[in-house]
């Protein structure tokens, strides 16, 4: 009996050891998920992570950390690829944006995608702010007479490509407001 717990007690710490070696290895899946990230592959990145899932594997805790950015800024682009300013939420992307835990930080090319999508999603939202300016500014200058000042601005603000993003009911605004300042509902 005295023999054999020596004999034990050197299996459970050689248990215990492998146990913490395996355990901080990273399998080729998670290194094929950071590269993938490193590289703009963020679908490639979460079919790694449901190949590992799926193996009942379990991620280390920054790779799980990164495909959580991951999917919430797949999320984020969800949201904005519904397309007009109408469908889409910017409150929401933003909201979806600041979820994130920052582990998209460590990745050039992730870290410059997120914070590209940000300023993107803050483009949209002043140029949607400057529009509801512009409507009244432009009945402004219709109801004082300055028709082509009114065109003028109504023909600049359609101009910029983010004009497609805003909602049906500017857009239909800034029409009347086009067709009134030309004349047509006189």
């Amino acid at each position: 009996m005295k023999k054999i717990a020596p004999v034990v007690i050197v299996i459970a710490v050689l248990l215990i050891i492998g146990k913490i070696i395996v355990a901080g290895e990273v399998s080729d899946l998670e290194k094929d998920i950071v590269e993938s990230v490193k590289r703009g592959g963020y679908y490639t990145a979460l079919e790694d992570a449901k190949d590992i899932e799926f193996q009942g594997e379990k991620m280390s805790r920054k790779t799980s950390k990164l495909i959580e950015d991951v999917k919430l800024y797949g999320a984020a682009q969800a949201e904005m690829e519904k397309g007009e300013y109408a469908e889409m939420n910017l409150g929401k992307i933003k909201a979806i944006l600041d979820e994130m835990n920052g582990s998209y930080k460590k990745y050039d090319k992730f870290k410059s995608d997120v914070e590209e999508f940000k300023e993107k999603v803050d483009s949209l939202e002043e140029y949607g702010n400057l529009g509801v300016e512009l409507v009244e500014e432009v009945e402004a200058l219709i109801m004082e007479g300055e028709m082509d000042e009114a065109k003028r601005r109504i023909s600049e603000y359609k101009s910029d490509e983010r004009y497609t993003y805003m909602p049906e009911k500017l857009k239909s605004i800034l029409f009347d407001y086009m067709n009134e300042a030309s004349g047509m509902f006189q």
